[in-house]
């Protein structure tokens, strides 16, 4: 059964037109990325162009048709545009108009004279969008949206059609622009790309909804003021490292931060200052902890640590570089001496059964021992439970690289009355 042209054209027509309000009135209501927003532009320039690509096949406009190809064309890298913001990479205005541009003018230069001429390189053009486009969502960069790989799917698979369409221009010609309502494939291809066109609009706001519902996440679990994560989210860290102890039994170990005398700060120098103070200690424990380790905010100017695989030597080491970089970090901040500094207190399970919970029972038991013993201290509980070892300012620890075999010098234990 041959496919009616104008059937199959008014089809295309309109329901590229009703994805692109659909998708735009999506993102008018929902706000946020503007990648369903200009998904929604790019089906609308679609539409667009078809109809004067139609319009020009009814009169033999060739000028027309032209028109409607580049804006077809152009709807292609608006796609790419959109892609490469989601990407979150920079997306050159004049890369998005170049393929639009250059097809005007060569097609109007008198090179490309025929309508397959013209139709070929459009063709070209439009593929190479689509598959521009699907590198680009290719990025993750460790983001998991599931939606991603069925997106650069059909990217690709919509190049691969517009691709196909040479070989049957060049075995069934379309001599000019009125013969197109006499072709017995163009209706089929055509029919095929919108059946794409409307797969890859749900997928486009189903990856949309999947990084909102992502990015709601991680605001959820992250400390507005310090960028760390939050209570919340160090806890179901904690729960996640614990399975995992108990199945490969490695050892873990538990900081528990406090900055020093931190209400004596706010009153003396504002609530500003403090948490600019709150900020600098998150950026600089942050920066000395390895990638494998969990840093967050217990709230107000108290802050935990998480090190899978530390025992207690490589533990209170970290604990050690931190509270040095620290006091000078936090020497001058914003111009004013503030002189902060910060106590920690250390747990490891090394040769004792216990859970994360206990840890941090016992890291904040050693907190206290450090804070009771003249703050800006590290204070390490043993395993067991009842001695306490303090490593304050006079601690000499190498500065190299943390080694778990690397020694270090502490004070003599202080015992917990």
């Amino acid at each position: 059964m041959q496919l009616d042209m104008m059937t199959i054209s008014a089809v295309a027509i309109t329901v590229t037109a009703i994805l692109g309000v659909v998708l735009g009135f999506n993102w008018v209501r929902q706000g946020g990325s503007s990648f369903v927003g200009l998904w929604g532009l790019a089906m609308l320039l679609l539409s667009a162009g078809t109809v004067a690509a139609t319009a020009s096949s009814r009169n033999g406009l060739a000028g027309v048709l032209i028109f409607g190809q580049a804006l077809m064309i152009l709807a292609a890298a608006v796609k790419w545009h959109a892609c490469r913001q989601f990407a979150h990479r920079h997306a050159g205005l004049l890369y998005t108009l170049a393929g639009p541009i250059a097809y005007l003018l060569v097609a109007n230069s008198g090179y490309v004279e025929t309508f397959d001429d013209r139709l070929m390189l459009a063709c070209t053009l439009i593929a190479y969008y689509n598959f521009a486009a699907a590198a680009e969502l290719s990025y993750a960069n460790g983001e998991q949206l599931p939606s991603r790989w069925p997106a650069v799917a059909v990217l690709v698979l919509t190049g691969i059609s517009f691709l196909s369409w040479l070989p049957l221009i060049a075995a069934m010609p379309i001599p000019e622009v009125s013969a197109v309502f006499f072709s017995s494939w163009f209706p089929t291809v055509i029919l095929i790309t919108v059946l794409l066109r409307v797969a890859a609009a749900f997928i486009v706001l189903s990856m949309a909804k999947e990084r909102q519902e992502q990015e709601q996440r991680i605001d959820a679990l992250t400390d507005s003021l310090t960028g760390l994560p939050n209570r919340r989210a160090l806890f179901e860290a904690a729960d996640a490292v614990g399975q995992r102890r108990i199945l490969g039994g490695t050892p873990v170990a538990v900081l528990i931060f406090d900055l020093d005398h931190f209400k004596d700060t706010n009153d003396s120098y504002g609530h500003d200052l403090g948490d600019d103070v709150l900020k600098v200690f998150a950026q600089t424990v942050d920066k000395h902890l390895n990638v494998t380790s969990i840093a967050g905010r217990l709230g107000g100017e108290e802050f935990a640590a998480i090190l899978p695989g530390a025992d207690a030597v490589v533990a209170v080491e970290v604990a050690e570089t931190v509270r040095r970089a620290f006091g000078r970090s936090a020497a001058f901040v914003n111009g004013l001496a503030v002189g902060a500094t910060v106590s920690v207190g250390v747990a490891s399970d090394v040769d004792v059964d216990t859970d994360l919970s206990g840890l941090f029972r016992r890291a904040d038991a050693a907190l206290y021992v450090a804070k009771r013993a003249g703050r800006n201290q590290v204070a390490l509980l043993e395993s067991d439970d009842q001695r306490v070892h303090a490593a304050g300012s006079t601690v000499r620890t190498s500065p190299s690289r943390l080694r778990p075999t690397a020694p270090i010098t502490k004070r003599q234990p202080v015992r917990l009355t």
